[in-house]
C-alpha cells in the first residue's frame, strides 16, 4: 500500500485562499480609488460593501487563476529542489501569474478581465499578491519540515 502525504496540496490550498484574499482587497481598493476619483470621496457603507461584493464575487472568478498559477510553480519546486528559495519561488509565481494575464487578456473580449490589471500599479499588486502566495506556501512547508525534525 502507498502511502501519501495530501499535506502540501492543503497547504497549496491554503496559499490559493490567501493568494485570492489579497489580490480581491487589492482589486477593490483600485475599483475604489477610481470610484472616488469621480464622485469626489465615497461613504465607509459603500466601502465596506465594495470589499464585501467583491470578497464574494471577485474570488470565484480570481481563486481559479491562482490554483493554476501556485500549482504551476509548487510542481516546478518539486520537480527541481533548488528553486525552493524564498525570493525565487516568489519571483517565479509572479512571473507566471504576469503571464497567464496576458494570455488571459488576448482571449477575453473585454480590454482586460481584472480591473486592476488595467494600470502598471494594479498589475504590480496582483503580482505581489501571487509572491505573497507562493511564500505562504513554502512557509507552511518549511514550518511542517521543522516540527517534523523536533
Amino acid at each position: 500500500m502507498t502511502f501519501v502525504r495530501w499535506y502540501p496540496l492543503g497547504y497549496l490550498l491554503l496559499a490559493v485562499v490567501f493568494s485570492t484574499l489579497l489580490t480581491s482587497l487589492s482589486q477593490s481598493g483600485f475599483n475604489l480609488a477610481a470610484i472616488a476619483a469621480l464622485t469626489g470621496g465615497l461613504a465607509a457603507g459603500d466601502i465596506l460593501f465594495t470589499l464585501w461584493f467583491d470578497l464574494r464575487h471577485f474570488t470565484v472568478t480570481y481563486a481559479p487563476i491562482a490554483l493554476v498559477n501556485l500549482l504551476s510553480v509548487a510542481l516546478l519546486i518539486k520537480l527541481l529542489p533548488a528553486l525552493a528559495r524564498p525570493w525565487l519561488a516568489a519571483l517565479m509565481a509572479a512571473l507566471v501569474l504576469y503571464v497567464m494575464l496576458q494570455l488571459i487578456n488576448s482571449l477575453a473580449p473585454m480590454p482586460t478581465l481584472i480591473a486592476a490589471n488595467r494600470s502598471a500599479l494594479g498589475t504590480l499588486a496582483m503580482l505581489l499578491c501571487s509572491a505573497a502566495g507562493m511564500g505562504c506556501y513554502l512557509w507552511l512547508l518549511k514550518r511542517r519540515q521543522a516540527y517534523a525534525q523536533v
